[in-house]
């Protein structure tokens, strides 16, 4: 599977630290921080397939954030060090910008989350009776675009054609006798927000693009976070970090797979391709600041009234997709309208969402016990079995938590 997949964090406590050297920083711990990223980097680079990963650590109220380094954009010789301000693609991660441009034009009265779909888009008549609340929590049943042969074909033969989302539609939407299968319960598919960001559009009569511009980073003041329908400029893509794909996986509607339709992809960096393929699903670039800052809008509920924010958090069983309250050490994993929620062992429940493209990564990790915020991003996507961001995650938490006591 290519595509980003929101699956429960399975922390590492215990990784072991290798040693590395150089690591210069204001603080002890934001020393052992940068001596973790560079360790980490040493370990998965050639696994993974990364040349560098930057993270940011946030502390609510209670102290500075942390930021912290290792490797570079790319990996010829004369690419530059990671840095403050290097860009890497967001991924799903931005899923919560279309759930946000929904739940506030809900709260200006213009449509309701369990308005159907076909009120706003009548072109789809199969799927004309699922709200838009499905759509966000991933229980419509609609096929996913992104698992399908044509696009493979178009990343691997037309890798900078500019799609619109009608396109993307084209690849999913039931046409006769090659129907795509589809599903009950909670099913992960980037068609969902793709219809989502059409169905805002079309209320607000105005483009998507323009509405992440005005409702999300500029209502937010996120200054290194770039969000465009099609190509972005050169001030964005000079500042993004190379990106390598490295996953072999075959897609979900490969039927007895023995060769991935996306093996011609394996190695390629895909820094210059179009990223139209992804739009409202998850097509943004950002910073790690951003995207801390981003998400830490979104659940100190600054971004949608208390109506609008009670909506967002509701959750949907991974399992079942029937709603639940909470996660629970019997239900861990739980997803919301464009974030995930999880159990993790004696920390607790968790808010969090890795977003993957084709050769980024972005993970943020929220402990709302702590109001400790982790954002990792790097630049590859490796086979599921091979990503081991996650681990990072719990190296970091537990140099945080060990210098807290």
């Amino acid at each position: 599977m290519v595509v980003s997949k929101c699956a429960a964090l399975m922390l590492t406590a215990g990784l072991m630290i290798l040693a590395a050297s150089g690591a210069q920083a204001d603080s002890p711990r934001t020393a052992r921080i940068q001596t973790a990223l560079e360790a980490w980097l040493a370990d998965r680079g050639s696994a993974e397939k990364v040349t560098g990963v930057a993270a940011y650590v946030s502390f609510g109220d209670t102290g500075p954030a942390i930021e912290a380094f290792a490797g570079k954009v790319g990996s010829a010789p004369q690419d530059a060090p990671v840095r403050q301000g290097t860009l890497f693609q967001m991924g799903s991660t931005s899923k919560s910008f279309t759930a946000a441009l929904i739940l506030k034009l809900e709260a200006a009265g213009q449509l309701s989350i369990d308005d159907p779909l076909g009120k706003w888009l009548p072109q789809y008549p199969a799927w004309k009776a699922v709200t838009i609340r499905r759509l966000l929590n991933m229980t419509s049943g609609i096929p996913n675009y992104s698992e399908t042969e044509a696009m493979s074909r178009i990343w691997v033969n037309e890798p900078t054609r500019d799609l619109t989302a009608e396109n993307l539609i084209e690849l999913a939407y039931p046409t006769g006798s090659g129907d795509l299968p589809n599903s009950s319960g909670y099913h992960y598919s980037n068609t969902n927000y793709i219809l989502a960001g059409m169905i805002a559009a079309k209320v607000a009569g105005q483009s998507y693009r323009d509405l992440v511009h005005q409702m999300i980073i500029e209502a937010v003041g996120l200054d290194s976070t770039f969000y465009e329908s099609g190509a972005y400029p050169a001030a964005v893509t000079d500042r993004l970090a190379h990106g390598y794909f490295d996953n072999p996986a075959c897609a979900d509607y490969q039927p007895k797979c023995v060769k991935s339709w996306n093996l011609a992809l394996i190695g390629r960096d895909i820094s210059s391709m179009s990223t139209s393929w992804a739009q409202a699903a998850g097509g943004a670039i950002a910073d790690a600041r951003d995207v801390d800052r981003w998400m830490r809008a979104v659940f100190g509920g600054r971004v949608v009234p208390p109506k609008q924010q009670a909506e967002w958090m509701e959750l949907v069983s991974i399992k079942t997709g029937e709603p639940i309250a909470d996660v629970t050490t019997d239900d861990p994993r739980g997803f919301s309208l464009g974030l995930g929620r999880a159990v993790l062992g004696s920390i607790g429940s968790h808010w969090f969402y890795q977003g993957e493209t084709l050769g980024y990564r972005t993970l943020y990790v929220w402990f709302e016990k702590n109001d400790l915020m982790i954002t990792l991003q790097t630049n590859s996507q490796p086979a599921a079995e091979a990503d081991k961001l996650h681990d990072l995650v719990g190296v970091v938490y537990d140099i945080v938590r060990s210098d807290a006591k």
